[in-house]
């Protein structure tokens, strides 16, 4: 009985290494002064405990950028409140704040690289940014060019961020096709 529960919570784990490894793994243990099982032991107890730290030092990154994009967010919002008392003299409604509220508190943080919509409308002929509804239509060849320059520009000015790499990828690759279509 005694043997059994042993066993159960210290089971015996056996598997073949290769000769080169195994002379390593003896040298080591000559210098540590101790056998080669236990040099064994130890470094699969290594691993083990270092990826849980690892684990867990990648949550807490996680939780601590959740944390500053919802403080970011927030902080967006109440500009956004402050910003209208300034331009009106007056504090923002009931209902605006409960819209503004929702569509702020509610709105899922993309990253850029998290994106995989590409601005080219291909059916249409235009640059719509990923972003927001701005539609940027072009007539020819120079207005495909300037749009894309415009595009570049929107991005910058209007959401404060680079182009991601599937833009990126896109006006690298992209070439005159025709006059873009009107809606």
């Amino acid at each position: 009985m005694i043997q059994n529960n042993y066993n159960s919570r210290f089971p015996t784990i056996s598997f073949r290494i290769d000769n080169m490894i195994k002379k390593k793994l003896e040298k080591e243990a000559n210098k540590k002064q101790i056998t080669t099982t236990a040099l064994a032991q130890e470094i699969i107890r290594n691993f083990f405990i270092d990826s849980s730290a690892k684990n867990k030092e990648d949550l807490d990154n996680e939780l601590l950028k959740a944390r500053l994009e919802k403080i970011k967010v927030e902080t967006k919002y109440l500009q956004l409140k402050n910003d209208y008392f300034a331009n009106f003299n007056k504090p923002l409604s009931d209902s605006g704040t409960r819209i503004l509220s929702r569509a702020y508190n509610h709105q899922k943080i993309v990253a850029p690289e998290d994106q995989h919509q590409s601005p080219y409308d291909e059916a249409n002929k235009r640059f719509q940014c990923v972003d927001c509804p701005t539609i940027f239509p072009f007539g020819s060849m120079d207005g495909f060019l300037n749009q894309m320059l415009e595009y570049k520009n929107h991005i910058v000015a209007k959401h404060n961020r680079e182009l991601n790499a599937i833009e990126k990828d896109v006006f690298s690759k992209i070439t005159f096709q025709g006059v873009s279509k009107q809606k």
